[in-house]
Formats: C-alpha cells, sequence, structure tokens
C-alpha cells in the first residue's frame, strides 16, 4: 500500500505540474479557462496533495488517516470532474482525470483499512 500512495502522489505531481505549464492543457486536450487563476489554483492544490501523499507513504501506519480522507475527497471531486469532462465541452481529459482519482479514492477507502488491519471507522476519526 506504500508504493500505492507514493505513485499516486507523484501522479499527483505530474498533473498539476501539466496545468500549471501554459498551453499544456491544449496540448492533452484540456481547454483552458479565459483567466488562468482558475486553473493554476487546482494545480497547486493538487501538487501540495502530491507532496503530502508522498511524505504519508514514508510512514503510512501513522499518517494513513490522512490519506483516508484524501481518498473521499478523490471520490468527491470525480463527480464534478465526470459531468464537466463527459458532459460538456471543457475537454475529454478531465473526465478521464475523474475516473482515476475515483479509482484511487475508492484504492485508499478499500484497501488502507486491509493493509493496516484497522477497520475503516479509526481512519474516519483518526484513532
Amino acid at each position: 500500500m506504500q508504493q500505492f500512495v507514493f505513485w499516486t502522489g507523484v501522479y499527483n505531481l505530474i498533473v498539476g505540474s501539466v496545468f500549471l505549464i501554459p498551453g499544456s492543457t491544449n496540448i492533452v486536450g484540456i481547454e483552458a479557462p479565459e483567466v488562468m487563476l482558475w486553473l493554476w489554483l487546482p494545480a497547486i492544490l493538487v501538487i501540495y496533495l502530491g507532496i503530502l501523499l508522498i511524505f504519508c507513504s514514508r510512514r503510512l501506519a501513522e499518517r494513513a488517516s490522512l490519506v483516508f480522507w484524501e481518498g473521499i475527497a478523490r471520490i468527491a471531486v470525480f463527480i464534478p470532474l465526470a459531468w464537466f469532462g463527459f458532459f460538456t465541452d471543457l475537454g475529454f481529459m478531465v473526465g478521464v482525470i475523474g475516473v482515476i482519482d475515483l479509482l484511487i479514492g475508492l484504492g485508499y477507502i478499500l484497501g488502507l483499512p486491509r493493509a493496516l488491519h484497522v477497520p475503516a471507522r479509526n481512519l474516519l476519526f483518526d484513532r
């Protein structure tokens, strides 16, 4: 599970970096907004979460609650990303990123309790 958390952190760093490089969103098929602030703020947040996940992967048993809550956030983010990616003209890749986030979030929520041999409610309430 530590490797999975580490590599999803690296994935966050890559995705966030792509959104920070001007013009790179057009290459991957995502329509950038006119005001770049709305692209850069989520990118910086995604990069921060990637760094957080990499640090959490080093001592996962102690920091598993943060990763568990990250899984909940990823599942919640799936809904707007899927909507904007598949049903608007923002870009199909946005929907694909949403589906990847859903799978990673489910991996966290289902995998962490099994890997650490603790109930999910202990991770949810940081016990």
